[in-house]
C-alpha cells in the first residue's frame, strides 16, 4: 500500500471501520467452497475484522495481517478473539507471519491498492504463504461509479483497475488455477460500483505450469540424443488422435502404454534411418563415436527387405504389409525385437530423465505393471489441449538439434525436415478400403445418398492434411465429385448426424474384409477393442463425431456439408 492510500486508512480507521461492520461480508458466502472445515486461514487487509471474525466463527484456524494501526486497534475493540490473530504486515512484504503456511489465503478488496510496478511481488508473496493446493479466495472492484484521476479517487486513494482476466493470469503463471468466479453488487451500495470474487488454488509446488514444464524439457534440459522430442512428440499425437488409449489414474496420473509409443517411435526413425546420407541422431553418432542409437541397428535389419520397395527405405509397403497382417512370422519376430529395443530405450532415456533440469523435476515414470507411461494430469491436459502447436514445435527443435549432432557431416535442418514430416503414402493405405468395398458391391456415396457406378472415390472423413490418419474407419466410399467438392474440410455436425447409418454400413465392409486391422484401429480411437461388443459401432460413432467436433474447434476447420 503507498503512503497517500496508507494515510488516508489511518486518518479515517475509526469511520471506516464502523462503516464495515454495518454491512454483513460480501465473500462470506464463499468460505465454504474455498477453504475446508477447519482450515489454517490467513485474511491478509483484514481492515475492521469482520470477515477474519466470521472464519474464526465459522470454525476456521484464522488469522489476520492489516498494515493500519487504527483499524487493527478498531478490529479488535469490535472483536476481542482476534487478539493474538491480527498483526501488522502489507503486501508485497509479508514474510511469514505466524510461523507457518497457510491452507487458504482470503484477500478482500485489497490488490487495487498496490501499485502496479509492486504487484508481481505481491503475488509470489501470497503465494509463497501458501501450502500446496492452497486456496485464494480474492475480491476486487469490477466497475467503479466514481472518477479516477491517475489511478486515484478524491481522497487521493490509489485504485488500480485490474481486470479478473489479468489478475487470473497473473497467478496461473505462478502455479494457480481458477476454479472460480463470481461477481457482484457493492456490499454499502455505492452507485457504479461492482465486485468480481476469484477462486483459485495453488496445484503444484514448483511454479511451472505444465505447459512451462514442457517448454522447459524441450528448451532446457540437456539432450545427448533426440528422444525426448520423439517422446512428446509421440504423446502430442496420440493425445490429439487417440486420446482413448490414455488411461486415467485415481492419483490425478495419466497413463500411455509404452507399446504404442514405440510403434509410432519406429515410423518416426524408420526414414531417418533410410535416408542415403547417415543421419545422426545422437552426440555420440555425430561426433563417430562407438555408441549408436541403441535401436539403429535392430530397426535398420528391419527394414532392408523393404529398400528398395518405394521412398524412404519401403515406409509404405512395410506399413502396409504390418497393417495387413502380411508379415512373415520371422518378420513379426523381428518386429517384436524391434519394439522391445524401442521401448526399453524409451523407458531408461526420456521417461527416466525428461524435467531432470527443472525446478519441479522429472515429468514421467514407467509403471512395469501396467506398462504404461504416466505422467500427471495436467501436462496430459496441455498436450491433449495444444497437440497440434507441440508437435510442429518439436519437430522444428528435432530438426535443430539433428543440425547440431550432425555439422561435421554437414547435416542442415533442411536435410532432416522432410525425413521428420514423411508418411506412409495414403494412396497405399486407401487400396485396402477399395478393394473391401468393390469386394461387397459398391452402391451408394456415403456423404450425399447417390448411387455409385464402379468408379468411385475413397474420401478421408477427417482429412489426411489435418490428422495423417490412414485408418480403416476413416476412408469411406464417395462421389468423385462430392470428394472433389469435401476436399479437406471437415463434415458438418448435421451432416454426420444424417449419415450416421451410411457410415455404419461402411464399416461393416471394412470390418468384414478386414476384422482384425480394423478392431486394431478401431480399439486405438475407442480406447478398447470392439471384439464381439454389441455396441461397438455405437460407441465408436460417438468417438467420431467427438473427433470431428474437437479437431474443428481447435484447428478452426471449415465444416462441409452436401
Amino acid at each position: 500500500m503507498d503512503a497517500s492510500t496508507a494515510r488516508f486508512y489511518e486518518d479515517n480507521a475509526q469511520d471506516i471501520a464502523s462503516r464495515y461492520e454495518s454491512v454483513g461480508s460480501p465473500v462470506a458466502k464463499y468460505f465454504p467452497l474455498a477453504f475446508v472445515p477447519g482450515a489454517r486461514v490467513l485474511d491478509i487487509g483484514a481492515g475492521s475484522g469482520r470477515d477474519l471474525a466470521h472464519l474464526l466463527k465459522s470454525g476456521y484456524d484464522a488469522y489476520g495481517v492489516e498494515p493500519t494501526g487504527g483499524l487493527r486497534a478498531a478490529a479488535k475493540a469490535a472483536h476481542p478473539e482476534l487478539e493474538n490473530r491480527l498483526v501488522s504486515a502489507a503486501l508485497p512484504e509479508l514474510g511469514m507471519p505466524f510461523d507457518g503456511k497457510f491452507d487458504g489465503i482470503l484477500c478482500s478488496a485489497v490488490l487495487m491498492h498496490v501499485p502496479d510496478h509492486q504487484l508481481f511481488d505481491a503475488a509470489l508473496a501470497i503465494r509463497a504463504l501458501l501450502n500446496p493446493h492452497g486456496r485464494l479466495l480474492l475480491s476486487l472492484p469490477l466497475t467503479r461509479g466514481d472518477d479516477l484521476v491517475a489511478h486515484r479517487d478524491a481522497s487521493g486513494r490509489l485504485f488500480q483497475g485490474y481486470t479478473a482476466e489479468e489478475i487470473q493470469l497473473l497467478f496461473e503463471r505462478l502455479g494457480f488455477q481458477c476454479i472460480g468466479r463470481w461477481d457482484s453488487d457493492d456490499a454499502l451500495a455505492r452507485a457504479g460500483t461492482s465486485w468480481y470474487t476469484l477462486l483459485l488454488e495453488l496445484r503444484t509446488t514448483g511454479t511451472l505450469r505444465a505447459i512451462d514444464q514442457i517448454e522447459g524439457v524441450l528448451n532446457r534440459d540437456k539432450k545427448v540424443a533426440t528422444y525426448k522430442l520423439a517422446l512428446f512428440r509421440v504423446l502430442a499425437d496420440i493425445a490429439m488422435h487417440e486420446s482413448k488409449t490414455a488411461v486415467w489414474q485415481a492419483n490425478g496420473q495419466v497413463g500411455v502404454p509404452l507399446l504404442r509409443i514405440a510403434e509410432k517411435w519406429l515410423m518416426y526413425y524408420w526414414p531417418i534411418f533410410a535416408s542415403q546420407q547417415f543421419i545422426p541422431q545422437s552426440q555420440s553418432e555425430g561426433a563417430g563415436g562407438s555408441k549408436p542409437v541403441k535401436f539403429r541397428a535392430a530397426l535398420t535389419a528391419l527394414m532392408q527387405p523393404y529398400r528398395e520397395q518405394g521412398a524412404h527405405g519401403g515406409l509404405s509397403a512395410w506399413h502396409l504389409d504390418w497393417l495387413a497382417g502380411r508379415l512373415s512370422s520371422g518378420m513379426q519376430d523381428q518386429l517384436r525385437s524391434v519394439l522391445r529395443v524401442i521401448a526399453q530405450t524409451i523407458r531408461l532415456g526420456p521417461v527416466e530423465f525428461s524435467g531432470g533440469a527443472l525446478e519441479s523435476g522429472t515429468v514421467f515414470e514407467y509403471d512395469s505393471r501396467s506398462g504404461l507411461v504416466l505422467m500427471p494430469a495436467d501436462i496430459w491436459k496441455e498436450l491433449s489441449l495444444l497437440g497440434h502447436w507441440i508437435a510442429d514445435a518439436v519437430v522444428l527443435r528435432w530438426a535443430a538439434l539433428t543440425e547440431r549432432f550432425g555439422h561435421r557431416q554437414g547435416i542442415t535442418s533442411g536435410d532432416v525436415l522432410p525425413l521428420l514430416l514423411a508418411r506412409p503414402d495414403p494412396e497405399r493405405a486407401t487400396m485396402l478400403a477399395r478393394q473391401a468395398y468393390e469386394k461387397a458391391g459398391v452402391t451408394r456415396c456415403t456423404w450425399s445418398g447417390r448411387p455409385l457406378k464402379q468408379r468411385f472415390a475413397v474420401d478421408h472423413a477427417i482429412p489426411f492434411s489435418l490428422w495423417a490418419n490412414n485408418d480403416l474407419w476413416n476412408l469411406l466410399q464417395v462421389d468423385h465429385q462430392v470428394n472433389a467438392n469435401k476436399s479437406d474440410k471437415l463434415p458438418s455436425a448435421q451432416l454426420l448426424s444424417d449419415r450416421r447409418t451410411a457410415v455404419l454400413e461402411d464399416w461393416e465392409v471394412l470390418r468384414a474384409a478386414q476384422p482384425s486391422l480394423f478392431d486394431r484401429q478401431a480399439s486405438q480411437l475407442l480406447g478398447w477393442a470392439p471384439g464381439n461388443s454389441p455396441r461397438w459401432a455405437d460407441a465408436m460413432f460417438g468417438r467420431f463425431r467427438e473427433a470431428v467436433e474437437v479437431t474443428a474447434l481447435q484447428r478452426g476447420v471449415e465444416r462441409w456439408s452436401i
